[in-house]
This record gives C-alpha cells, sequence and structure tokens, in this order.
C-alpha cells in the first residue's frame, strides 16, 4: 500500500545527455515587439490575461511564445515567421501542450467559451 509522507527528497543531481532541437529566442522577442507597436500592450491571444494589469510594474511586456508550429515538427534549419508565434500566457500556454496532439489557439479559445 502506498504510504503518504510529508516530506519527500528532491535536488538531487542527475547527469543526462539528450538530442535537442534548438529555439532562437528571437523569433519570440520580435513577436512581442510587433504585438505591442500594433496592440499597445501584451496579453494573452487565448484568454486576454494581462500580467502588467493584475502583478503592475513588475508583469509589464511579461508573456509566454508558442510556436504554432511545434519546434519537435520543423526540418532543420527550418525559418519560424513571427506570424507562426502566439503570444499566451502561463496557465493557456501549459494548456496547450497538455496533450497531443497540442491544441491550437482557436481551438482552446472554444474551450474557454464552453
Amino acid at each position: 500500500m502506498w504510504e503518504c509522507k510529508n516530506t519527500l527528497e528532491e535536488g538531487k543531481f542527475k547527469y543526462r545527455r539528450h538530442l535537442v532541437r534548438e529555439r532562437n529566442s528571437k523569433i519570440i522577442k520580435l513577436a512581442k515587439i510587433k504585438f505591442k507597436k500594433e496592440i499597445g500592450k501584451l496579453y494573452c491571444e487565448v484568454c486576454g490575461f494581462d500580467f502588467e494589469k493584475t502583478y503592475g510594474k513588475i508583469g509589464t511586456d511579461f508573456i509566454e511564445g508558442h510556436h504554432n508550429i511545434g519546434v519537435s515538427e520543423l526540418k532543420e534549419n527550418q525559418k519560424t515567421r513571427i506570424e507562426d508565434i502566439s503570444l499566451v500566457c502561463s496557465n493557456c500556454h501549459k494548456m496547450l501542450h497538455r496533450r497531443k496532439p497540442w491544441l491550437t489557439v482557436e481551438e482552446l479559445k472554444e474551450f474557454i467559451k464552453q
């Protein structure tokens, strides 16, 4: 039978070796600049959450960038366009990646409407 403990060990060092696809953080920065220039502020394209409105100055210009075409699906050296990035809050970003195949921004918007 599983015994519930109040404490569990964490923080051990572990060596890992993985082949991973590189992301280019510049595309997210460019998407944020374009969005802010066009709209005037950054907010979640799914639910409308505005970090600055909720958290004040510390939330200014904070938002996550979501690759609408998953980096894992890209061919080597494939170019990503600014239009391939959606700006989303942390919760919506997690929900977009919660299951495979990933939800689209439009599909997640529909979940919220229900």
